[in-house]
C-alpha cells in the first residue's frame, strides 16, 4: 500500500472513531437537556472543552497569526450554526425530518468542495453520497412514513449548510495553519456565542450533577479529543470521505440508543444503517480493472448463495441443527459440486507434433496442445448433473423441509438448462447473487434490501472483467429474481 493511501485509510479510520463517539454521547446529552437549556449546556460544554485543549494547544495559539485566529474564528462560526440551527429547529420540527435535513450535509459537502476549492469528486463518492442519502431517509423517517413541510425545516436545512461548511473550512484551513491552535480557537468561539445565546434568551440556570458529567465527558472527549483529532488528520483525506464517514454518526446514534437506551430499531432503519455503510464502502472501492478482478474472483454461486441458506436454516420452521444439515447437503451438492466439477479438465495434453500446421500452441511452450476428449467432455456434464439430482433425491427421500427440496430441484434445472442449451444468456454470477438478495429479504424482511446492492456490483465486474455482456447480466439478474420468488412461493415463504 502507498504511503498517501496508508495515511487517508488511518485518517479514515481515526474519523470513524470520533463518528462513533459522537454517535455514543447522543443518549447522555438527550438526558442532560431535557431538563436543562441547551445553549447553556453548549456553553458548559465548550468551555470545558476549551480548557481540556489549553495546555497542549495553548503554546500554538501565538504561531496562528491573525489570519489563523480569522480561520478558526469562521470554523467556530460554522460549528455554532450548525449546533444551534439544529436545536432551534427542532422546536418547530420533527425529530425524524431534522435528522434527515441535518444528513443532507452529506450531499451539500462535495457540491461546496466544487464550488470553493474545485476538487472534483470522484464518480465512487458520488455513489456513496447517493446510497448514504438514501440511508438517511430510511434511517430517520417516522413509522408513518410522512414527510410533511413545517416551518422548522428551512431551520435545519441551515444547519446541515452550517456541519457542511464547517468540513469543508476544515479541509482549506487545517493544511495550512496549525491543527491545535485551530481547534482551539474554534472551539472557544463555540462557547462564547453559545453564553452570548444564553444571555440572550436568559435560558442560565444553575447546572446539576448529570448535567455537570455530560458536559464534561462531551466536553473532554467528544469535542476537545474529537475536533483536535478531526483538525490533525483531515488533510490526509478529502472532504467527501469525511462527509461521508460522519454519516455513520446516526448508525452509532441508534445502535447506542438500543443497546443502552431500550429503544427500538424499525427494520427499515435497520437497512438505511447497512445503505450508510455500503456507502463509505463504494466511496472508497478504487473501481478498477483490478477491482472487477476481484469481485469477479469472490462472485461464484457457492459464495452468494451460502448466507440465505444458512438464514433458512436458522430462520426457517425446522429446528436449527436439522436446517443446518440440510443447506450444507443442498449447498455441498447442488450449488458447489457442480462448480468445480465444471472446471476439471478435459484431458487436453501435449503431443509430439510440436508446431505441426492446425494445431493450438499452448501458453508459454512450444508445444500443442491435443483436442478435448469427448468422452470425459461426457462425462464432466453429467457429474454436474448428477450432483444436484443426488441432493433432490435425498431431500426428496429423506422428506426433508420442501423449501431445501425446491433449491435441489431449481439447481439441476439450471444445470440442464445450461448443458442443454449450451450458451451464455445469461450471467450464472449475476443471476446467484440476484437469487441471494432476493432470498434473504424476503427471509429477513427489508432490512436485507440493501443486500441488492451486490447485484450490479457482480454486473459491473462481470462485463468489466471481460467476462459477460451488459445484456447477459441484465437477464442474469431478473432470472435469479424471478426464479428465487417462484421456489420461495411454492415453499409457502414468498
Amino acid at each position: 500500500m502507498k504511503p498517501s493511501r496508508r495515511r487517508q485509510l488511518i485518517a479514515d479510520l481515526l474519523l470513524l472513531l470520533v463518528t462513533a463517539v459522537w454517535g455514543g454521547t447522543f443518549v447522555m446529552v438527550k438526558d442532560a437537556v431535557s431538563a436543562y437549556p441547551v445553549f447553556g449546556f453548549l456553553t458548559i460544554r465548550f468551555a470545558l472543552a476549551s480548557v481540556a485543549l489549553l495546555p497542549v494547544a495553548g503554546g500554538h495559539l501565538r504561531g496562528l497569526g491573525w489570519r489563523g485566529w480569522g480561520a478558526g474564528a469562521l470554523i467556530g462560526l460554522f460549528l455554532f450554526a450548525g449546533y444551534g440551527l439544529q436545536t432551534v429547529g427542532l422546536r418547530y420540527t420533527s425529530a425524524s425530518k431534522a435528522g434527515l435535513i441535518t444528513g443532507l450535509s452529506v450531499v451539500i459537502v462535495p457540491l461546496l468542495s466544487a464550488l470553493l476549492i474545485r476538487r472534483r469528486p470522484a464518480p465512487g463518492a458520488l455513489l456513496g453520497v447517493g446510497l448514504a442519502t438514501v440511508g438517511l431517509v430510511l434511517l430517520t423517517l417516522g413509522p408513518a412514513n410522512q414527510l410533511v413541510a413545517e416551518r422548522g425545516d428551512l431551520i435545519v436545512l441551515g444547519c446541515a449548510l452550517g456541519f457542511a461548511l464547517h468540513i469543508v473550512s476544515v479541509s482549506i484551513f487545517a493544511p495550512r495553519m496549525d491543527p491545535l491552535g485551530l481547534t482551539l480557537v474554534q472551539v472557544l468561539t463555540v462557547g462564547l456565542l453559545s453564553l452570548a445565546m444564553s444571555y440572550i434568551e436568559g435560558e442560565w440556570a444553575a447546572p446539576t450533577g448529570p448535567v455537570w458529567f455530560a458536559a464534561a465527558f462531551t466536553g473532554v472527549l467528544a469535542t476537545a479529543m474529537a475536533f483536535a483529532a478531526q483538525n490533525l488528520v483531515q488533510r490526509f483525506t478529502t472532504p467527501t470521505h469525511t462527509a461521508l464517514i460522519f454519516t455513520a454518526e446516526p448508525v452509532f446514534a441508534a445502535a447506542f440508543g438500543v443497546l443502552l437506551a431500550g429503544e427500538t430499531l424499525l427494520p427499515r432503519g435497520l437497512a438505511g444503517g447497512l445503505l450508510i455503510v455500503a456507502a463509505t464502502v463504494a466511496s472508497e472501492i478504487d473501481w478498477s480493472e483490478q477491482a472487477a478482478a476481484r469481485v469477479v474472483r469472490w462472485a461464484s454461486p457457492a459464495v452468494a448463495l451460502a448466507p440465505p441458506l444458512l438464514c433458512l436454516a436458522l430462520c426457517g420452521p425446522t429446528g436449527t441443527s436439522q436446517g443446518l444439515l440440510w443447506a450444507g447437503v443442498v449447498w455441498a451438492l447442488a450449488i458447489l459440486a457442480p462448480a468445480l466439477v465444471r472446471r476439471l479438465p478435459l484431458g487436453e495434453g501435449r503431443v509430439a507434433l510440436a508446431g505441426a500446421p492446425g494445431t493450438a500452441m499452448a501458453m508459454g511452450g512450444g508445444s500443442p496442445l491435443a483436442p478435448p476428449r469427448p468422452g470425459l467432455r461426457l462425462a464432466r456434464e453429467a457429474a454436474q448433473l448428477i450432483a444436484p439430482l443426488a441432493a433432490l433425491g435425498l431431500a426428496v427421500a429423506a422428506e426433508a423441509p420442501r423449501p431445501y427440496a425446491l433449491l435441489a430441484g431449481l439447481a439441476a434445472g439450471a444445470v440442464a438448462l445450461r448443458l442443454l442449451v449450451r450458451t451464455r444468456a445469461i450471467s450464472h454470477a449475476v443471476a446467484s447473487t440476484a437469487a441471494a438478495a432476493t432470498a434473504l429479504t424476503s427471509l429477513l424482511g427489508v432490512a436485507a434490501a440493501p443486500a441488492f446492492l451486490l447485484v450490479p456490483v457482480v454486473a459491473w465486474a462481470r462485463v468489466r472483467a471481460g467476462g459477460d455482456s451488459p445484456t447477459y447480466s441484465l437477464m442474469g439478474g431478473v432470472g435469479g429474481v424471478l426464479a428465487t420468488l417462484m421456489v420461495l412461493r411454492a415453499a409457502g415463504l414468498g
